[in-house]
């Protein structure tokens, strides 16, 4: 049976994945009052009517016009995949019977999701290097690196920001779920070895 911290590591887990890849879908990472653009999306037109917007999706790298934008997208997609296999690991291990097997998947799992966060917040830094490009300075006038001129911060990026952020307890919940199945399984083991003593000594 799974416990309460087990259950609260593969819900985060899987909520965390599936908000970065919405994030990493979003057009509102840099924005101005016409023209948004993201990792994978750009869209032009009234952000405050999305209906009447028209977005491009940067199906290739190719298309992706600077080159550490072409960087950040690959860093921060392998980030999203390692963040999505760590959840699935986790999910696994909710399967797997309780003992040494369980144990084998927790800590990969939890590696995983170290390595994940660690690409992921790599990629986050790497992308405003991108507002240097001659496609940024024509969005956001001027802008340069860290420096993103007339444009502002979106909610896709901040969102992506916040889900690294949360996204580093995950191993801390995975560890503590470890010492918790290890401490079930070591009474297990001592229960059971009281046991014949017990009858002995009836």
């Amino acid at each position: 049976m799974v416990s309460c911290m087990g259950s609260l590591w593969v819900a985060l887990s899987f909520t965390l994945s599936l908000i970065l890849g919405f994030s990493l879908l979003s057009s509102a990472w840099f924005k101005n009052d016409d023209i948004s653009f993201g990792v994978f999306v750009q869209c032009s037109g009234q952000i405050s009517s999305p209906c009447n917007q028209t977005c491009i999706v940067f199906r290739t790298l190719e298309e992706i016009p600077d080159l550490f934008w072409k960087v950040a997208a690959v860093i921060l997609f392998a980030g999203w995949l390692l963040m999505s296999f760590g959840a699935l690991l986790v999910l696994s291990w909710t399967i797997i019977p309780t003992g040494i097997c369980q144990r084998r998947v927790c800590t990969p799992a939890r590696y995983t999701q170290i390595t994940a966060v660690a690409v992921t917040v790599l990629g986050l830094i790497l992308f405003p290097l991108s507002l240097r490009s001659s496609f940024a300075n024509r969005i956001c006038d001027s802008s340069y690196v860290y420096k993103s001129g007339s444009c502002s911060l979106g909610w896709g990026y901040m969102m992506a920001i916040i889900t690294v952020m949360l996204s580093c307890f995950l191993p801390i919940i995975g560890r503590y779920n470890l010492n918790e199945m290890k401490t079930k399984i070591l009474r297990s083991k001592l229960s059971q070895s009281m046991l014949p003593c017990e009858n002995h000594r009836y």
